[in-house]
């Protein structure tokens, strides 16, 4: 009732009583108090329940005391006291007083907004606990009235659901929904009752309105009562925007414009033109938008009215609207860019410096306008016309890469004819006039296209037309030197002898100092025509060194690049190693034009090029780009020499830690040298690659997991002398470094480095070394670390406690050594150490990782011991993977203790709490992984582990990433232990993923919602296409769980994204294709065809629910368009299994609406989605 302040002296007669209760100053609080005391009045007060309703009734009538209506004590009241009158007549008398409507309407409108905030609306189970007893009639302007106010409160409310349950509790106190016809009348009262309220609701819900059931609601209202063919909406549109101009904000027009978009259809582009003119003078900025909108939606306007906004937008001053407006214009109409491309042009050659980005994009459309159109061969007479006009301002369009790109990638449009037709006329107009430039660039264009994807038969057709070039006669231009080398790299026989024969007098004329500008050109002309014949390349090559030295460096780069990844053999076989190591120095400039060269494996067949690549990599040993391209190299081509100064170099102290370097050194070391400092000293190995005890536990994150996961540089190298241990080099530094590592730990401070070094050496020591005891004095040593920290607690001492943890771990868990003897000393040292820890409330989750998992080791027989620990520190893999030893280690004795945890593990998901759920999540896979075949009873707790966690686990006791989980887990056994699901379990997985989705859909983010979605959606269809057989009668399981993944799609289909509507769409697809049905006749092709036959004829009879479901929500709700695109494929393959007898059933069965959006969807399946032979 809330809090008073102050207590009320109640009479102690009824007089008094009631002159209070009548009192005009008494408050709603003041009589709910009153009420609320009626049990334990001892005054005599008969009817005392009717005569505070029948006040109730007389404050709310009055106009006067709407404090009365806005407090929450009033309708509680209201409501209790409806409860306890048990004479309905007497009610309905008093009823009857109340102006119900009026009351009503003045309740909505006067409601405060926080009250929403907090979810308080009592008054509206007051309002529905009168209809129970009266019926309340509403006109149509006192619905919307109602509805007004109502939708005013809906941005208030906390949740999207509440707001969804707050309007429809509105909507069924008026009874809205039973307006069935509707006339300018209804559409008038509409336009000034609900329409505002309802542009200022959708603002507000921008960002979720697709998902968004108000909203949607709200939608369907507009397109109800005002957006109807017997409705004159455009004179009361044109009304409502001036009268509300003020009021109108940009994203209100935005939805204004956007519904009627939606419920208009695509003959209705006049009126759309007008809406758009009439909103668009209002609201400038919006035109961007709208014309996105139509876009989007597939829906048009006329071309003329495209191109008189375009044409309005070229003679704007106001640049910023046609850099955004034109190219939406472009792709509303194709034949607008056609009919207009040269003042399109024009505006790109204006805009090119100041946005190339949208010149760029304008570019594009033009073209693909012109090749959707089919008419690409006439764009190429348009450029060539409007190129040669402008001049060389313009010949960027045709010669910057960015723009040649865009055509390129539309060639393949062109037939073979178009592609005849164009090239001939392209060269008849440099046979005419050989000085215009242009031509030529476009011939250039085109063979860029044909050597990027033209057919054999097309290259064929126009290799006679092509080789017209190799018989231009007019020498100063450039660019034919670049045409006959694009040519010859289209085609291998294309170059007539004649050409050949001009080599001399080409390598002996001027021609090189003359066409400075383009000179290259030239240089791979002649380069690619040494590849057809054999001449003296020598003053060609000199001319090509002194154009390349006076480039500037970023120049240098780029051409040394194109030289060495086109000519590679002829710059090996013919440049002297000066000048290919001066082509390399300009290579190693970019890093992308090196790593693109590296990716070729043919450059390593190059010894010369290799040889000075390799060389100038290895000088730039200190640099990360360097020791990057060197991983790069086969260690073949790596000299041995260059190998050893590189380890050298590398480990000088300086460089030794980073990852770039510790992966070269790997990568050099894969072939061993035995020559360098580390490979010949042990000293010098130890101190230059292994990390103190500081600085290898100082690694984080990522990098320390990545570094763990590979193996050391100093395991690498003394594996490598442990490869070839006979041979007297490595024998040598073998018996070093045993004797240097038992020298050292035999001392009590030994150095720390020697002694990771022994501790490494431990684990590689076979049964038969000699050396074995070095295993028991690295475990004895460790253990004496380990004392050493649990007596000083000094925190020096931790990176080597931490370091003995985990090579204890390591030797024992590969079977080198044994801790027995050992096992009470360390049992003891753990508890004093957990003991300090605890008493200094001091958390270690590092050295407590370290410590289980030796303890993992030490407790035999108790592994719910050990898993209860597990639950208690901080997870790391190395804890899963301990775990998984000591499973391992228990069923070697049998299956009874391991079935034991197994039990006790499901019967905890009852009472399992979130800040542990993820790690007993880890526990339970790690357990079912090791679920024997033969374990029978292993098998039924598997399913009772299933069932627990259906049963219990919600959101927030789970969490997220335990569902992740857990479902991954299934998904993995579905397949690789299908014996462990039964048809029960089967069947329980079903509600189970419903459930689940239900939880993520409602509590988490958009990306978790997706990410999970799919996941669950994958268990589904790894169900499907595993255990078909346990579904033979069992469609109807199936068909519900499809339409509730439908339904789920609908409500959210804002927050859900295309990959999960592609999810459904494959489960969907997969549910009507069986193809994995086992045979029990030995898999006879024509027994197996019959199997699927039938099932198919049995999905056929079931499957009309799950096109139906889709055919009703498509309807009620409206699929988003990416959404219902994903989800085509898995319809069309419902219509795939259907026969015309099914097809009929389901028409007979569907209202009208749904009959018409059959009959489209069956008509677009037919176009786009039945397979057809051609």
């Amino acid at each position: 009732m809330g809090d008073l302040t102050e207590e009320l002296s109640i009479p102690d007669n009824a007089q008094d009583l009631s002159k209070l209760l009548r009192s005009t100053s008494t408050k709603p609080h003041q009589i709910a108090e009153i009420v609320s005391k009626f049990d334990k009045l001892e005054t005599y007060f008969p009817k005392k329940e009717i005569f505070v309703l029948d006040l109730l009734i007389d404050r709310l009538n009055n106009g006067n005391l709407d404090d009365f209506k806005t407090s929450e004590h009033t309708w509680i009241i209201f409501t209790r006291l409806l409860d306890a009158i048990n004479d309905p007549i007497s009610i309905k008398k008093l009823l009857k007083k109340l102006k119900t409507v009026p009351v009503m309407i003045r309740t909505f409108f006067l409601w405060p907004k926080d009250k929403l905030l907090t979810r308080s609306v009592s008054f509206i189970k007051a309002f529905f606990a009168i209809n129970d007893y009266l019926i309340v009639n509403f006109s149509v302007e006192e619905s919307f009235q109602l509805l007004e106010h109502a939708i005013n409160g809906l941005g208030s409310c906390p949740t999207t659901d509440f707001a969804l349950s707050y309007l429809q509790d509105a909507c069924n106190l008026t009874h809205v929904d039973n307006i069935t016809t509707t006339d300018n009348k209804i559409a008038t009262c509409y336009c000034k009752h609900m329409l505002l309220p309802s542009l200022r609701y959708f603002a507000q819900t921008k960002n979720s309105a697709s998902s968004n059931q108000s909203f949607i609601r709200l939608s369907h209202f507009m397109g109800k009562f005002l957006l109807q063919p017997r409705i004159d909406y455009m004179k009361l549109n044109k009304k409502f925007v001036q009268e509300n101009a003020s009021e109108i904000t940009d994203d209100m027009a935005y939805y204004y414009f956007a519904t009627f978009v939606t419920f208009l259809s695509k003959d209705n582009f006049a009126q759309l033109e007008v809406i758009f003119t009439i909103l668009g003078a209002k609201k400038p900025s919006l035109e961007c938008r709208f014309l996105n909108l139509l876009s989007e939606s597939k829906k048009t306007v006329s071309q003329e009215f495209l191109e008189a906004l375009l044409l309005e937008m070229l003679a704007s001053t106001d640049e910023s609207g046609v850099l955004s407006l034109i190219p939406i214009i472009l792709k509303l109409d194709i034949e607008v860019a056609i009919k207009h491309i040269f003042r399109l042009l024009e505006l790109i050659q204006l805009e090119n410096l100041n946005d190339p980005l949208f010149s760029s994009h304008i570019w594009d459309l033009i073209i693909q306008s012109h090749a959707n159109a089919r008419e690409l061969s006439d764009f190429f007479a348009k450029i060539n016309e409007y190129c040669s006009r402008k001049g060389p301002d313009s010949y960027f369009l045709i010669n910057h890469p960015a723009y040649v790109k865009s055509i390129t990638k539309q060639l393949f449009t062109l037939s073979s004819l178009q592609w005849k037709n164009l090239l001939q006329a392209l060269l008849d107009q440099v046979n005419h006039d050989s000085t215009n430039r242009v031509p030529l660039y476009l011939i250039r264009i085109c063979l860029e296209g044909l050597s990027e994807g033209a057919s054999r038969a097309t290259l064929d057709e126009v290799k006679p037309i092509l080789s017209q070039v190799f018989t231009l006669e007019s020498f100063n231009n450039s660019l034919q030197w670049d045409l006959k080398y694009h040519i010859m790299e289209v085609y291998d026989d294309i170059v007539p002898a004649e050409e050949l024969e001009k080599i001399d007098y080409v390598l002996s004329s001027n021609i090189f100092d003359t066409t400075s500008a383009d000179v290259e050109e030239l240089f791979f002309y002649c380069f690619k025509l040494r590849e057809y014949i054999s001449f003296d390349l020598s003053d060609a090559k000199e001319k090509f060194m002194r154009h390349f030295e006076i480039l500037d460096e970023e120049r240098k780069s780029n051409l040394s690049y194109s030289v060495v990844s086109k000519f590679a053999t002829l710059v090996n076989n013919n440049f002297t190693r000066e000048q290919i190591s001066s082509l390399i120095d300009s290579l190693l400039l970019n890093s992308t034009n090196l790593s693109s060269l590296l990716k070729n494996d043919d450059i390593f067949e190059e010894t010369n090029i290799t040889y000075a690549l390799i060389n100038k990599l290895a000088s730039s040993y200190h640099q990360t780009f360097a020791l990057e391209a060197l991983i790069q190299i086969p260690i073949q081509c790596i000299n041995k020499n260059v190998r050893v100064a590189l380890i050298n170099n590398l480990t000088c102290e300086s460089f030794c830690l980073d990852s770039a370097t510790r992966e070269c050194l790997l990568h050099l070391l894969s072939s061993p040298t035995f020559k360098s400092n580390i490979e010949t000293n042990f000293y010098e190995l130890c101190e230059k690659t292994i990390m103190s005890p500081e600085m290898a536990i100082s690694e984080t994150g990522d990098e320390k997991k990545e570094i763990e996961d590979k193996i050391s540089i100093f395991e690498k190298v003394w594996t490598n002398h442990l490869s070839q241990a006979k041979e007297p080099v490595s024998e040598k530094f073998l018996e070093s470094g045993y004797d240097i590592v038992k020298q050292s730990m035999s001392l009590s401070n030994g150095d720390s480095k020697l002694i990771i070094a022994g501790f490494t050496i431990a684990k590689f020591l076979k049964p038969d070394n000699k050396h074995r005891d070095i295993q028991g004095m690295a475990i004895s040593y460790a253990v004496k670390i380990l004392e050493n920290y649990s007596e000083n607690f000094e925190s020096e001492t931790i990176p080597l406690f931490r370091i003995s943890m985990s090579t204890l771990y390591k030797i024992i868990t590969t079977g080198q050594g044994d801790i027995s003897k050992h096992k009470s000393r360390i049992l003891d040292i753990f508890s004093k150490i957990m003991l300090r820890y605890h008493s200094k409330k001091v958390y270690h989750a590092p050295e407590e990782q370290e410590m289980f998992l030796v303890h993992s080791l030490l407790t035999e027989n108790k592994l719910e011991y050990i898993f209860a620990e597990y639950l208690n520190i901080e997870h790391t893999d190395k804890c899963d993977s301990a775990l998984g030893f000591c499973l391992e280690e228990s069923l070697k004795q049998g299956p009874d203790a391991f079935n034991r945890l197994l039990w006790n593990s499901a019967k905890s998901f009852s009472t399992i709490s979130q800040p542990c759920a993820e790690k007993f999540v880890r526990v339970f896979i790690i357990m079912s992984k090791r679920i024997a075949r033969d374990n029978n009873l292993g098998h039924h707790l598997f399913v009772i582990a299933l069932l627990e966690a259906y049963t219990y686990c919600d959101i927030e006791k789970f969490g997220y990433k335990s569902y992740l989980l857990l479902f991954n887990a299934i998904k993995e056994f579905l397949v690789s232990k299908p014996w462990l699901f039964s048809q029960y379990c089967i069947e329980m997985l079903l509600p189970f993923c419903l459930k689940t989705l239900a939880f993520i859909v409602n509590h988490e983010s958009t990306d978790e919602i997706n990410e999970g979605f799919i996941n669950i959606i994958e268990v589904i269809d790894h169900m499907l296409l595993v255990h078909r057989f346990k579904f033979s009668n069992r469609h109807h399981l199936f068909n519900s769980v499809l339409c509730q993944i439908l339904e789920i799609i609908a409500i959210h289909d804002g927050t859900l994204c295309a990959n999960s509507a592609d999810a459904v769409a494959r489960l969907i697809t997969n549910y009507c294709e069986p193809y994995n049905v086992s045979n029990a006749q030995n898999g006879q092709k024509n027994n197996l065809s019959s199997k699927i036959s039938l099932i198919k004829q049995s999905i056929r009879k079931n499957v009309l629910v799950v096109l139906t479901k889709y055919i009703q929500l498509s309807i009620t709700t409206q699929f988003s368009l990416n959404i219902k695109k994903s989800l085509q494929p898995g319809i069309h393959a419902i219509f795939d299994i259907l026969s015309q007898n099914e097809l009929n059933q389901l028409n007979a069965f569907l209202d009208t609406p749904g009959k018409q959006y059959f009959k489209a969807l069956y008509l677009q399946y037919k176009k786009v989605g039945k397979w057809r032979e051609d």
